[in-house]
Order: C-alpha cells, then sequence, then structure tokens
C-alpha cells in the first residue's frame, strides 16, 4: 500500500457548515466523521478521518492518508496548507484570523513528515486441503489469513470480503 499518513489537530466539539440555510452540525467526539474535499484528482481529493473517542473536550486527531505522491506533501510552510485546505473544503472555517485551528497547528502539519503504512503482506502455503478424496478443507477468512498492519484499519472490511468471496465459491 505504502499510503501514507499524517494527523492535523482538530479543536473539540467544531461545527461543520450545512448547506442551503439549515443549522450547523456540531459535531461530538463518540461519533466517527469522514469529511471529503472538493477536489477529486488522485494526487488531490483529501478525506479528513477522524475516529471516535471518549473526551468531548480533547482536540480530535484527524487522519490524512493518501497516496504518497499526493499534492499535500509538496507544501512545507503553514500558510500554504491552510490555503490548500481551505481550497479543498471550503465550508470549513480554515481563515488565518478567528479559524478553527491555529497558525501553530497548521506550522506543525505542514512540517510534519508523518509516517508510511507497510505494504500488505502475502503469505503463502495456508491453503490445506486433502488431496486424496477432495472432501475435507479449511477455509481461512479475515484476521486468520491476512496480514494487514493493525493500524490501517483494513481488517473487518477484509474479513466481509472474505466471507462474501467464500460464498460464492461455495456456491458455485
Amino acid at each position: 500500500s505504502y499510503l501514507r499518513i499524517k494527523v492535523l489537530q482538530f479543536p473539540p466539539q467544531f461545527e461543520i457548515p450545512n448547506a442551503n440555510g439549515k443549522p450547523n452540525l456540531t459535531t461530538f467526539s463518540e461519533d466517527i466523521y469522514a469529511l471529503r474535499s472538493i477536489k477529486t484528482g488522485p494526487r488531490s481529493y483529501l478525506s479528513l478521518g477522524l475516529l471516535p473517542m471518549k473526551d468531548n473536550t480533547a482536540v480530535r486527531p484527524t487522519n490524512i492518508i493518501t497516496r504518497p505522491d499526493h499534492e499535500v506533501w509538496k507544501i512545507t510552510d503553514g500558510d500554504s496548507m491552510r490555503t490548500y485546505f481551505q481550497e479543498a473544503f471550503p465550508r470549513l472555517n480554515f481563515a488565518q484570523e478567528g479559524g478553527m485551528i491555529s497558525n501553530e497547528e497548521w506550522e506543525r502539519f505542514a512540517k510534519a513528515e508523518g509516517t508510511r503504512f507497510p505494504p500488505c503482506q502475502y503469505s503463502p502455503g495456508l491453503a490445506v486441503w486433502d488431496k486424496g478424496s477432495g472432501s475435507s478443507g479449511v477455509a481461512l477468512c479475515g484476521d486468520a489469513i491476512h496480514a494487514f498492519s493493525p493500524d490501517i484499519g483494513q481488517g473487518v472490511n477484509s474479513g466481509l470480503m472474505d466471507v462474501v468471496c467464500l460464498d460464492r465459491a461455495l456456491s458455485g
């Protein structure tokens, strides 16, 4: 996968402006949010992922997971990063004065190198069957067969797809 990740700190209980004059949505820490950018290109699209947490007064770590050649990795100063995010998420208030994220946080985020997810690993030799009668065997699904890094969050998704594929295989 080699996806890259870094984290931007959002304030607790921030508001997401709604469209068509509807009331703003106030976020809560125990809820999951995925905010999608208006940029759609493979090297410009962003999704902000906010995982749940118990403390509704703590800052919200917001994951930015992208391809390694994404535009965001070329931005190295806070003002340029803020401008990039304001263009990508026009409904959110990233203004320099009175915006929801401080100048110091934009600067820290722009300079952060982040990290990379390791590639998914193939585990050969996990297939077992009886060559004689062909009437017995074992089907491994989900975490029993996949070697994903635990922080990539793909275990449940892959496990569910395994069950769908196993059902199709058994159904003929």
